[in-house]
């Protein structure tokens, strides 16, 4: 279980109220009294020359370069491609890689150098230095065993490298391929073996050994060789060949007691194809999915390509990053080996794993990045094919061995345990995925130098990445920043009458509500606004399949819904009506399938006791194979409301399995079908709002909603960054958390972070009195009617809005934290924001900031 440096409080929601009474709702950006924090002459320098050491500029000037060691390397290697910006070298005999950028003609290597030098590492470790392909597989009884591909393959010769169109291939085969235990009887009679093995076998010691390798039938007066791992069988295979027992013999005894057929029985075997490609300033490295082989009795647990590519060693300075929620950063050689090594997935956990304990929430990975910074060089890799199966991994120096490292693992195939009850006993029975993906797991890799080796540098080849894959379009220079505002509609309450209970629909805010709101905002002179409605069809927030919508009459029908849409066309409101397609809140039809064959229902969890709460369900998962079906059905009843707008509660928000062994759809394959149709619902809605923002929805997104602010707070990483903001802003209006949602419960702080990444105001909202959500499923959203909120709202949005609307639609081309707790932000038409997120004044850099203020600076250079 991964760490955190603190764990979030359960804050009530009926005590928001008056904390927004006694907060004010604007923040300084005047210098107040108050205890100030002086920079001495060399803190002040560093922060001068770390400001320097982070511009991003449009050279490639650097000044590191290999050591003797490595250009040593590289010159035992074999150029085998070259294009106009790099060379890729390989090493026939070990199966390592070099890359060459010839822009300033510094190497990248597969696995270090000075490897053999490292007194930290075991010899196990030394072996995962030297190797290209760590894997996992499993056993019949769902035990996880480890190859890598240097003692399983590299140094049994078991690889061949081929020449491939603009790269090379090396295919790698793991396990005891070339020699086989073919002399190993899988069925031998007592008197053979005793003649035949024992009595050759002069040491004691070593016959007892091999004897205990083989169980005795006493029925039958035969022996059978029990299940051995692939070492243990290796040092019997040898013994046996010593005594003279050959693998005629084997054969001989197998077919004498009628198990000729065992005796091809299955191996850990495994094929892994590695594929390196030069396309243009980037290097792709590919496992083509078809040609992956493996034994279906030990299925592939987990394939990680390249874990020590670019790796760091203890004397280099730097940081790997980690797309943990908005990012983070891990220095390099930090010492943190009481920290578990960083590892999450991509798009956080598959929900159809049953997870019967949750004790902590991370914050989700919605980039499918990964990048290494050492001294002014960066690798920055891009999971381009099966980000779905991704893992990111990172790990300091000093753990097992002495470097630095960052990553990708992909997960091939998944297990869990069903558990069998009869009486008193329970035991365990594996289940494992009966289909694995077969298409193609693919890393882009680029290589950044000088003044553009930082984080910003690796967002902006990722936001490079997507404008050149996806054609997503920079956003036109409007008069005011965005307020978003998310007004919740009507949901369904249990009641009874006459003592008998029956659920009936509540009414939070009606259409003609939600326009007299809107009003009420452009009367206070906030005109952009962008609506998101919550729970306007099939019951309200927790509606029935939207195959069919019916529209709430509570709410006013399809009339008042018409109207509402017009008031918001008419005075260039977003309006974006709310829906969820994976998440079925009413009956199990087309739900998938727990890979314990359970069906995929979802409950919450106990906050005390972090388990699976019984008495609250939550949803079913839909099954991805459903999917297509219902969107046909919503998209018809949609276009007949005339609708231009669509909010997508959890298409951009999670990627689920089916387990179903009768019809399997792995997780890369149910990303592939939501990109379809996300893609089918854009297509028909003029405009797209997407809830959490994972990349694959990127592409059909105008705005993003509760788009990551923060990391998990893991004890490895040292600093968070708002990547995801510098990637994205500009080409997308993105907004955090509801202000009056967000955990810390501060409205200064989160229009601070609005200020620093250029992100949207938001607020959570309902028209009538707080008391109908009291005491029902919905208590969390007490204390959400909007006449609590609005004025600090309005006095929020017009103090950011100064600021925001200048830079809506300019990229970040710089950011840097001066000391802890203060940044700077640079947009791209030269405005600087500097935040103090401390609760004390401080002096830095010539300014004076108060506690929790900011500063504005570069005016002058807006057009």
């Amino acid at each position: 279980m991964t760490g955190k440096r603190k764990m979030s409080s359960i804050l009530f929601a009926a005590l928001l109220a008056s904390v927004v009474a006694a907060s004010a709702a604007g923040c300084s950006k005047k210098e107040e009294a108050g205890v100030q924090i002086n920079l001495g002459t060399n803190e002040a320098e560093a922060v001068s020359a770390q400001q320097e050491d982070r511009v991003i500029g449009a050279g490639r000037k650097s000044t590191a370069v290999n050591t003797d060691k490595e250009l040593q390397a590289l010159s035992a290697m074999e150029l085998v491609k070259e294009n106009d910006a790099l060379q890729l070298y390989i090493n026939r005999e070990t199966a390592e890689i070099a890359l060459k950028d010839k822009r300033d003609s510094y190497v990248w290597f597969s696995n270090p150098v000075e490897r053999s030098e490292d007194q930290k590492a075991s010899p196990l470790y030394h072996s995962e230095l030297s190797s290209q392909v760590l894997l996992t597989y499993y056993n019949e009884k769902g035990q996880v065993n480890a190859f890598n591909s240097y003692d399983d393959s590299v140094a049994k010769q078991q690889f061949e490298i081929t020449d491939a169109e603009n790269g090379i291939k090396v295919v790698y085969r793991l396990g005891n391929i070339a020699k086989g235990f073919a002399n190993i009887p899988k069925v031998i009679s007592k008197k053979r073996f005793q003649e035949q093995i024992l009595d050759q076998i002069a040491d004691e010691e070593l016959r007892k050994s091999v004897e205990y390798k083989f169980s005795f039938d006493e029925a039958k007066q035969i022996y059978v060789v029990r299940k051995l791992q692939d070492y243990v069988a290796e040092e019997i295979s040898a013994a046996l060949e010593a005594a003279g027992y050959t693998a005629e013999d084997a054969q001989q005894d197998n077919e004498e007691n009628g198990a000729a057929d065992a005796a091809s029985a299955a191996r850990a075997e495994f094929t892994i194809p590695i594929q390196y490609t030069l396309d243009n300033e980037q290097l792709v490295v590919t496992i083509p999915g078809k040609e992956l082989q493996f034994n279906a009795e030990y299925p592939i647990a987990s394939v990680q390509v390249l874990k020590h590519f670019g790796a760091a060693g203890v004397k280099e300075s730097g940081y790997l990053f980690v797309p943990d929620g908005a990012g983070a950063l891990i220095e390099l050689n930090s010492g943190k080996h009481q920290a578990e090594p960083y590892n999450l997935p991509v798009y956080g956990n598959d929900g159809t794993y049953n997870v019967k304990e949750k004790i902590q929430t991370n914050e989700m990975t919605r980039l499918p990045v990964f990048g290494l910074k050492r001294s002014d060089h960066a690798l920055f890799g891009i999971i381009e094919n099966g980000d779905a199966m991704a893992s990111i991994t990172a790990d300091v120096s000093g753990r097992n061995d002495s470097y630095n490292t960052v990553g990708s693992k992909f997960q091939i195939s998944s297990m869990d345990f069903y558990t069998l009850t009869s009486g008193t006993k329970t035991s365990s029975v594996p289940m494992f995925q009966k289909k694995r993906y077969e298409g193609d797991l693919s890393i882009r890799y680029s290589f950044l130098s000088g003044e553009t080796s930082d984080y910003v540098g690796m967002a902006a080849e990722y936001r490079n990445y997507l404008i050149q894959k996806f054609n997503i379009q920079k956003l036109d220079k409007v008069e005011d920043s965005p307020f978003v505002m998310e007004l919740v509609g009507a949901f369904r309450v249990d009641k009874s009458f006459l003592g008998i209970p029956y659920e009936a629909t509540q009414s939070l805010t009606s259409f003609a509500e939600a326009k007299n709101l809107l009003q009420e905002l452009m009367d206070t002179d906030i005109q952009h606004i962008d609506l998101r409605y919550v729970g306007w069809f099939n019951d309200g927030i927790r509606h029935s399949s939207p195959a069919s919508i019916k529209v709430v009459n509570k709410l006013g029908g399809k009339e008042g819904l018409r109207e509402l849409a017009d008031f918001a066309q008419k005075n260039g409101i977003g309006f974006y009506p709310d829906t969820a397609f994976l998440e079925k809140y009413k009956g199990s039809s087309g739900s998938a399938t727990w890979l314990d064959r359970g069906e995929a229902k979802v409950y919450q969890y106990n906050p005390v006791m972090y388990d699976q709460d019984t008495s609250k369900f939550s949803h079913y998962i839909l099954s991805p194979a459903a999917l297509p079906k219902q969107i046909n059905g919503f998209l018809a009843d949609y276009k007949a409301l005339g609708l231009q707008g669509l909010s997508l509660r959890d298409m951009g928000n999670q990627v689920n399995s089916d387990y179903n062994p009768d019809k399997t759809i792995t997780r890369q394959e149910a990303l592939e079908m939501i990109k379809t149709q996300t893609n089918k619902l854009s297509l028909q809605a003029q405009s797209i709002m997407v809830n959490g923002g994972n990349a694959y929805s990127l592409p059909y997104a105008d705005v993003i909603v509760n788009a990551p602010t923060k990391s998990s707070l893991m004890n490895i990483t040292d600093q968070d960054i708002p990547f995801y903001q510098i990637a994205l802003h500009g080409y997308y209006d993105l907004a955090g958390s509801p202000y009056n949602m967000d955990d810390k419960q501060n409205p200064c702080l989160s229009m601070l972070k609005a200020l620093e990444t250029g992100s949207s105001l938001y607020y959570q909202w309902y028209a009538s009195d707080s008391t109908k959500v009291k005491d029902t499923d919905y208590d969390n959203l007490y204390a959400l009617n909007y006449k609590d909120w609005l004025d600090e709202a309005v006095q929020l949005y017009k103090e950011a809005n100064g600021v925001l609307s200048k830079v809506r639609n300019q990229v970040i081309v710089k950011h840097r934290q001066i000391v802890p707790g203060v940044v700077e932000t640079t947009f791209q038409n030269g405005y600087v924001i500097t935040i103090n997120y401390n609760n004390k004044a401080i002096a830095v850099e010539g300014m004076q900031l108060a506690a929790q203020s900011y500063q504005v600076g570069g005016e002058a250079d807006v057009q």
